[in-house]
């Protein structure tokens, strides 16, 4: 069918619009961005006069889920801050819709970005497994190492956008000579972190929670990777799921309603590993990138 002249004309002028609009977002975060840079760096460096240098910036194209294009609302930018004889480069995500930014350290070459809210939520997963660990290993002096960790981009379904408030852990606990791991999820909304021990799906462990919403988390994890890997026929394989046992803090007992796996997905002579949460109260699954 061809469209008549005038709507082409619409269209096209509709596109550069919306391109021109993006890029001034770009544009119109940079100041922040590069304060956000400053301030994490004249902090970091011990040196309020820092300056800052722009390296780099790109916009982000969201992951296209709900059948609607969705425009880009968020940008990243590479800022280096000098001063005090010392230098340091940040990443910068920047969320126009949040209009707020956050910096993190630049990953060097091979290391996957972490979200800083990972990097937030770390000191309570270490202090969640930590207890845990403690008490299983009968060992006060444990120590916790985080072994990976990833932040839960939320399902985008409201038209707005809605930052990431989960994080997932692996996180292994030694002392006394002995060694436990364990996944923690933890919610910067709910202020909290849950704790489940890490079992291989070939143990035999039984986990009826985790067996029951497994399905769901398979199709999470199809869904997200098929969009990713740009492939509409995928296979997936749970390599590890855990059910949490909540903690017990009412003097009722709450029964585990949140389950956790590791889903390899591949296709297309592609492949991805993720982390997947999901939450039988609500019937949902949330997916983050497995990264190292």
């Amino acid at each position: 069918m061809r469209w008549p002249a005038t709507f082409s004309i619409v269209c096209i002028a509709t596109t550069l619009f919306a391109c021109a609009s993006q890029t001034s977002r770009v544009d119109e975060m940079q100041p922040y961005a590069m304060k956000t840079a400053q301030q994490r760096g004249a902090s970091e460096l011990n040196c309020p006069a820092a300056s800052t240098q722009l390296l780099s910036k790109k916009e982000i194209e969201p992951s296209q889920t709900t059948g609607w294009y969705e425009y880009p609302h968020r940008s990243e930018f590479t800022v280096e801050v000098t001063g005090c004889g010392k230098s340091k480069s940040y990443l910068v995500g920047c969320d126009w819709r949040q209009k707020g930014c956050e910096a993190g350290p630049l990953p060097t070459a091979g290391t996957p970005t972490v979200h800083p809210l990972a990097n937030e939520l770390e000191p309570d997963a270490v202090r969640a497994a930590q207890q845990r660990g403690s008490d299983q290993l009968g060992c006060p002096a444990a120590s916790a190492q985080v072994m990976r960790k990833e932040a839960i981009e939320e399902g985008q379904t409201s038209g707005w956008y809605d930052p990431p408030h989960r994080a997932l852990y692996t996180v292994d606990v030694s002392g006394c000579g002995k060694k436990v791991s364990y996944l923690v999820a933890c919610d910067k909304q709910t202020k909290g972190c849950a704790t489940g021990g890490l079992q291989n799906t070939s143990t035999g462990v039984p986990s009826p929670l985790a067996d029951k919403m497994q399905p769901d988390a398979v199709k999470a994890a199809e869904q997200r990777g098929s969009v990713e890997l740009q492939c509409a026929t995928m296979t997936a394989q749970v390599t590890r799921k855990e059910q949490i046992e909540e903690a017990q803090t009412t003097g009722w007992y709450e029964a585990p309603y949140r389950a956790l796996y590791t889903v390899n997905v591949a296709g297309c002579g592609k492949n991805q590993t993720y982390l997947v949460a999901c939450n039988n109260k609500n019937k949902s699954c949330a997916t983050g990138s497995a990264a190292q």
